[in-house]
């Protein structure tokens, strides 16, 4: 018997804070200067957009990716995305190009939280954290594809969910189609984040993953409803 994995979700975590202090001046000191540019974006902004956000909390328009203070947080995201998700996606390391389509920034404050949702029309996403510590609320990653067939019993090699605990300098690289959300902060602390979505080339190994050339800022957000208990209504 032939047991084979089918269209597996390749979720990248990194941390780095903990894994590499000051890779590339990603120290806690330019973190501090992302908050604050963060904090005069709102200022600049406090309406912001209305997408996945709910309760209480911030999220500013698209434009953090030409945004000249986070260059150098854009330029490793789009590095660890070339030399350490594509490889698993058939490329040779080092030779594909990432380009960022579009990224935002997030703040959310004490019963803030975020619907799930996936991203239409793109071929990866991710969330990189400028201020958190754990417990400000967990990401978390829904496989809806158990749903549709009914419900089975628990298997513990097929989680319906998985749920991060992200901390500063952490990220999280996801395909856009996986659904996820982020769960009711329930303590006095803001979280700081900044989310965004990618494609990437690859001349020599014939990988092209570019994203849907009419999306916006209108039809990316597929936001799905949630019942009292927290589960998915499913429409």
């Amino acid at each position: 018997m032939a047991i084979r994995l089918f269209a597996p979700s390749i979720i990248c975590e990194k941390h780095f804070l903990t894994e590499r202090d000051s890779v590339d001046g990603i120290t806690p000191e330019y973190f501090e200067m992302l908050k604050n540019e963060m904090d005069a974006m709102r200022e600049r902004d406090p309406k912001g957009r209305h997408r996945s956000n709910q309760g209480y909390g911030w999220q500013s328009n698209d434009g953090v990716d030409t945004n000249p203070i986070f260059s150098k947080l854009i330029r490793l995201i789009k590095r660890t995305m070339s030399h350490e998700v594509m490889p698993y996606l058939g490329a040779l390391p080092g030779t594909a190009e990432t380009k960022m389509h579009n990224a935002w920034g997030n703040i959310n404050y004490k019963h803030g939280w975020n619907a799930p949702h996936l991203h239409n029309g793109c071929f990866y996403s991710g969330v990189f954290y400028i201020k958190a510590d754990g417990d400000e609320g967990c990401l978390r990653f829904i496989d809806t594809h158990f749903k549709v067939v009914g419900n089975l019993p628990p298997m513990p090699r097929c989680r319906e969910a998985d749920r991060f605990f992200p901390r500063t300098g952490d990220l999280y690289l996801f395909p856009s189609g996986l659904m996820h959300m982020v769960e009711p902060n329930t303590t006095d602390k803001d979280r700081y984040s900044i989310s965004f979505n990618l494609e990437t080339n690859d001349e020599h190994s014939g990988l092209r993953f570019k994203n849907d050339e009419q999306l916006n800022e209108e039809n990316m957000d597929n936001v799905f409803e949630v019942d009292d208990m927290g589960k998915i209504i499913h429409k």
